[in-house]
């Protein structure tokens, strides 16, 4: 799943010239987003954006107007290595901003006046470090129920240990001890200063270590798929397996090729095309991102648009957009992610994905994808990691930065699997100490089995 941009870019540029080129026009004014504490700025220098909470304003970033990806209806602002366009709507007061590798839009609406909060600069200090990074998990965090965590209760404990002399390396510890309890992957926090960084974690008897699947992926080259090709930076690779079984493995589902989203998102496309370029000859394909760390969740639709002939919904997705801890929660309105027949070679036949605990994120949104497929994808292995939304990057006054999720992704039915992951449909533990012993994957031969019965 992808962070929400953080760094600050300082970039000045004439305008007037490129909008008018381009014929578009830049919706002037001030805008705050429903949802994902935003507040956003858009004049003659482009586009501002702030990270907000009901008790500070951090600048976030500034990025130029980009006439050649702009239009009549869109505003587009590019910097780095992302893309974000503004498109206006049938109110006037109302646009909606999306970056070129998310799922959904973020709806902006228009305000007579920057929040209050951005008058001033909040103090660099533990004392307003602290105060920012509680606040923000309090108006933004949508799973302290679900995680059984009292944030009130974490507030009592720690805040009177942050004092004028705390130090770096003591405030880090406060907030990493606030946080681990969540067992959260998409909760982070990042220190340079100090050299320190923390991620979270759902607790599992059968994560692998990195070691334990290199000899997992020996295994499975030597003794199921003995050619495998890899494509987009050995990020995928592709072989076969017996009775004419294609297998697939997708390890990240981002940094497929140098450049933009867009170059990754073409490098796929042409992979995609190899693999599938004789996909009538398969008898049946296995998926496996039982090792998927996350990345961009188009990237998994687009392999899901590979996958069927017929358009269906992959998932709804929502932000938390409700300030106060302690009333109940409220989301910004469901944004449907579809799955649409992709125009390349497809493969439609019968298929299998094997999952489990080390599959994160958009590895977990792309499960969700094929799970409206027809036919039916057989899930084999066990639960996914639990994390779906993407990751809120937010910053704080001494230059740290931390993340969190704000988002909660849905079934066709309704059905959420946030912190308990998709379960499958078959459970099969894998790469036990057992089946190490005897070279032996348990979930792959269980896939085998169910595609050539």
């Amino acid at each position: 799943m992808r962070h929400f941009p953080l760094v600050v870019i300082c970039l000045t540029l004439a305008l007037s010239a490129a909008q008018k080129e381009s014929g578009g026009k830049v919706p002037n004014g001030l805008w705050l987003a429903d949802g994902y504490g935003m507040f956003v700025e858009l004049d003659a220098s482009g586009l501002h954006t702030y990270q907000i909470t009901s008790i500070s304003c951090i600048p976030s970033q500034t990025r130029h107007f980009d006439a050649i990806h702009s239009s009549n209806s869109t505003s587009a602002f590019a910097a780095d290595r992302s893309i974000i366009t503004i498109d206006r709507t049938d109110d006037p007061d109302t646009l909606r901003m999306r970056w070129d590798w998310a799922a959904a839009d973020i709806i902006l609406r228009r305000t007579d006046k920057a929040p209050e909060a951005c008058g001033h600069k909040p103090a660099n200090s533990p004392e307003e470090d602290y105060a920012i990074f509680w606040q923000t998990f309090a108006e933004q965090y949508p799973f302290f129920a679900l995680r059984k965590v009292d944030w009130h209760a974490v507030d009592q404990q720690y805040r009177p240990r942050v004092t004028a002399a705390t130090s770096p390396a003591d405030l880090f510890q406060i907030f990493r001890q606030m946080i681990e309890p969540l067992h959260d992957v998409h909760t982070g926090l990042e220190a340079r200063e100090i050299n320190a960084e923390f991620s979270g974690w759902r607790p599992s008897p059968n994560h692998l270590s990195d070691s334990d699947w290199n000899r997992a992926f020996s295994i499975i080259e030597s003794k199921y798929v003995p050619r495998v090709r890899s494509y987009c930076k050995g990020r995928i690779q592709f072989g076969m397996l017996r009775n004419s079984t294609g297998y697939m493995r997708v390890t990240t589902f981002y940094d497929y090729a140098d450049g933009t989203f867009a170059d990754e998102l073409q490098c796929l496309r042409r992979s995609l095309d190899s693999m599938f370029a004789d996909a009538g000859t398969l008898s049946g394909l296995v998926i496996d991102v039982r090792l998927n760390e996350g990345g961009d969740d188009l990237l998994g639709v687009e392999i899901a648009c590979r996958m069927t002939d017929r358009k269906y919904l992959a998932y709804t997705k929502a932000a938390r957009n409700n300030a106060r801890l302690d009333a109940p929660l409220s989301f910004t309105e469901k944004q449907s992610v579809w799955v649409v027949p992709s125009p390349g070679p497809r493969f439609k036949g019968e298929a299998a994905l094997l999952v489990g605990p080390d599959t994160l994120s958009a590895g977990e949104t792309f499960t969700m994808a094929l799970m409206g497929r027809e036919p039916h994808v057989r899930m084999i292995g066990l639960n996914t990691q639990g994390v779906f939304s993407d990751v809120l990057n937010r910053s704080l006054p001494n230059g740290w930065s931390f993340g969190l999720p704000n988002e909660v992704y849905y079934t066709t039915d309704g059905r959420a699997f946030d912190a308990v992951g998709v379960p499958p449909d078959t459970e099969v533990p894998f790469f036990t100490p057992e089946d190490m012993k005897a070279s032996r994957d348990s979930a792959l031969e269980e896939a085998i089995r169910q595609l050539t019965r």
